[in-house]
């Protein structure tokens, strides 16, 4: 009887920020774990959904739109470029967690499989790469507009210069960024990362 009660929208909403945004049932069983999931999901969503919007007003919106003069000629692409960072810094950490509990503690919870393994390997791949075509466009362009927004990619930027690493051709990365992505994003539906689209949908 109980799949028969009213919709209660203050409950969904409720449950969309506590449980799907904030993912706080998973802080009574460890603060570690929780960080880890909470930095995983926003960061990669918060990427997909960032180059899906970019995508959007670069491939679909005519470029005389209001919206398209905001964000790409009006310093609100600098906006852009700051979230990526976030989004991308969280994601890393999350993965560096993801990587200690697996594979250096060996958390006993933790079923290792093929699958996990790659899922991890394509979203190392593709943070770290976005990071390294922004740091190396960074170094090719010193007075790039976008410096002080594009922290982390600056900080890489530094570390290669002073360890003596030549500047390389940031596209190759870009390109290894996006075909990573792809390949990540097309394998979301065989994976446990399909349970990142699942279970908002299930909780909600």
């Amino acid at each position: 009887k109980s799949l028969y009660h009213s919709v209660s929208t203050p409950a969904i909403i409720k449950a969309f920020i506590v449980n799907v945004v904030l993912q706080l049932q998973i802080i009574k069983f460890s603060f570690i774990r929780w960080f880890m999931h909470f930095c995983i999901f926003i960061g990669f969503m918060g990427l997909l959904a960032l180059t899906a919007w970019e995508a959007f007003l670069a491939d679909i919106l005519p470029a005389s739109s209001a919206l398209v003069r905001v964000f790409f000629n009006n310093g609100g692409r600098l906006i852009l470029d700051v979230w990526g960072e976030v989004f991308g810094t969280m994601l890393l950490a999350g993965l560096i967690i993801a990587l200690l509990r697996r594979y250096v503690f060996r958390v006993a919870q933790l079923d290792t499989i093929l699958k996990d393994t790659v899922s991890i390997v394509l979203l190392l791949i593709i943070s770290v790469s976005g990071f390294i075509a922004e740091a190396f466009r960074l170094m090719a362009i010193p007075g790039s507009p976008d410096l002080i927004y594009s922290f982390v990619g600056l900080l890489f930027a530094k570390v290669f210069a002073a360890a003596g690493i030549p500047m390389l051709n940031y596209k190759l990365f870009v390109w290894l960024h996006g075909l990573a992505a792809m390949l990540f994003i097309a394998l979301i539906p065989f994976s446990k990362m399909w349970h990142a689209f699942a279970s908002p949908l299930e909780i909600i």
